[in-house]
């Protein structure tokens, strides 16, 4: 059976053939399904490229993108720097983190009202400063988008000044008494973004639990 279009689909629509242009409307639907990056030595270029296509198709659109993992968080925080031992003093106060879903529960020893006030500086405030540390991947964090700004080299460096050595890891300082009462009017908020090259982005929420007595 012969065709007098570049592009066609063949009978039985197993097979269609593209001779001419695809174009993308705007408003067309369809979106290629996840794929996950190549891996392996064995042509290392071409491994890569293909690589690359993947993540211009994500950032695209035109393929669903990877989703994050449930991030790592941690209360140990080791901050020594000379005047910080109040914000120290509030981070030891924290008796455990957990990850549901998208949200991040700090829970702590005591009220948020008996923890100490801290100059988090840089226009942030006074407020009941502490801090955690969140992974959201193993990859090196200077690759992720957090509230549309990348992060850093300084941000690596922050990481680890407060014992946060493993790969991956950044400073959540989190001013307990504006996540408390709900209030997001000051530059501390209770929710942060992430998203790096081939992902989709992800908004957590902080939540803070203190003793009932």
């Amino acid at each position: 059976m012969g065709y007098n279009t570049k592009n066609y689909t063949e009978q039985g629509g197993d097979v269609t053939h593209i001779g001419g242009k695809l174009v993308f409307d705007d408003g067309a639907e369809g979106v290629m399904p996840n794929q996950a990056a190549a891996t392996g030595t064995s042509g290392t270029n071409a491994i890569a490229a293909i690589n690359d296509l993947l993540i211009k198709l994500k950032n695209a659109g035109l393929m669903t993108a990877d989703e994050w993992a449930a991030p790592t968080v941690t209360k140990d925080i080791n901050d020594t720097v000379a005047g910080h031992a109040d914000r120290q003093a509030n981070t030891n106060d924290i008796s455990s983190v957990a990850v549901s879903g998208n949200v991040i529960t700090i829970t702590l020893s005591k009220k948020v009202s008996a923890l100490k006030d801290f100059d988090g500086g840089n226009g942030w405030g006074v407020h009941k400063w502490l801090g955690i540390g969140v992974r959201p991947w193993t990859e090196a964090i200077t690759g992720l988008y957090y509230n549309g700004s990348q992060l850093t080299a300084e941000d690596v460096t922050e990481a680890q000044s407060v014992g946060l050595n493993d790969t991956g890891y950044f400073v959540r300082w989190v001013a307990a008494d504006l996540v408390l009462a709900g209030d997001n009017s000051q530059k501390s908020k209770s929710t942060f973004t992430l998203w790096a090259n081939g992902y989709q982005k992800a908004t957590y929420e902080l939540k803070i639990v203190e003793p009932s007595a």
